[in-house]
């Protein structure tokens, strides 16, 4: 008997570990194979921390780059080119990465045995689908179902009071990156296919820079279009203390002589968090829409 028990519990951890096993398919189009729910992750990206961080597992996170806000964990260096030999040495049953210009480094953490998994959520779909996929990867569907059905509302809870807006009243909107300095020769913006155009778009404003696209909705604009277009209402996401980045803009040569400067319409944000596609960002269309309507 006590043989046949031994086997029975047997089957039954083997049972529980093989429905605990995942397959799936990362932002870069690769099947990862995860075995069991991931205990040590590392996150070599800002963005992928912004990820466990709202699915409730900062306590798996062992290492985390310079660049990370996140300092609970050991420090691997730089996104690029990544440090293998500190992360292997970390023990990691995951690295999670950006796609992009990180990308090529996912065959050097391969060479050491590593599993990595991709994400490089492009739009607030995207967001959306990268949480349920994590949801599955560390077998906390519950939670990713809930944060994906607030993300999902929130959406909708905004795009439904925007939708009401005729375009004509709708503020013309420019979105930079960019730090606004006398020596800068062109600025960064969002145009379609990124989430910073969604944002603006469903928070009822019109980016200017929609017409166009770059790398994943990114791309370079110059200070004569910029004047050109003229927005009603300029976004900065400043990696600086707010006042001295608005005044800087307002003495700006070039700057100092948009309508939106004159109306003292600049919003400036956050750099690191709008600067990372997930979930976080999805406040930014409360704030959007307060300041483009002034909390209609």
């Amino acid at each position: 008997m006590k043989a046949l028990r031994k086997v029975w519990l047997l089957a039954l951890l083997l049972s529980t570990v093989i429905s605990l096993a995942v397959a799936v398919v990362d932002d870069a189009g690769r099947i990862v194979n995860i075995p069991m729910p991931p205990r040590r992750v590392v996150s070599a990206a800002p963005s992928a921390t912004r990820y466990l961080q709202a699915l409730g597992l900062e306590d798996r996170i062992v290492g985390v780059t310079a660049w990370d806000n996140y300092k609970k964990a050991e420090n691997i260096g730089n996104m690029v080119p990544l440090n293998i030999e500190k992360i292997y040495s970390l023990k990691p049953d995951l690295v999670l990465m950006f796609g992009g210009f990180q990308f090529p480094e996912v065959e050097k953490l391969e060479k050491a045995n590593l599993t990595a998994y991709v994400l490089n959520a492009n739009t607030l779909t995207d967001i959306i689908k990268a949480v349920g996929q994590l949801g599955a990867v560390f077998n906390v569907k519950e939670k990713a179902d809930k944060i994906t059905n607030e993300l999902r509302q929130k959406m909708t809870e905004v795009g439904q009071k925007t939708s009401k807006i005729p375009l004509e009243k709708r503020p013309t909107v420019f979105f930079t990156i960019t730090v606004p300095d006398e020596k800068v020769k062109e600025l960064w913006t969002a145009g379609t296919g990124s989430y910073m155009n969604e944002l603006i778009v469903i928070s009822g404003g019109r980016n200017i820079a929609a017409p166009y696209s770059g790398n994943n909705g990114w791309l370079s604009v110059s200070w004569e279009w910029l004047v050109q277009q003229d927005p009603d209402i300029i976004i900065i996401g400043a990696y600086g203390d707010v006042k001295s980045v608005e005044q800087a803009v307002k003495n700006h040569s070039i700057m100092k002589n948009l309508k939106a400067v004159k109306n003292n319409k600049i919003l400036v944000v956050d750099g690191d968090e709008v600067s990372q596609a997930a979930p976080h960002i999805f406040k930014y269309l409360d704030i959007f829409y307060n300041f483009f309507y002034g909390g209609k």
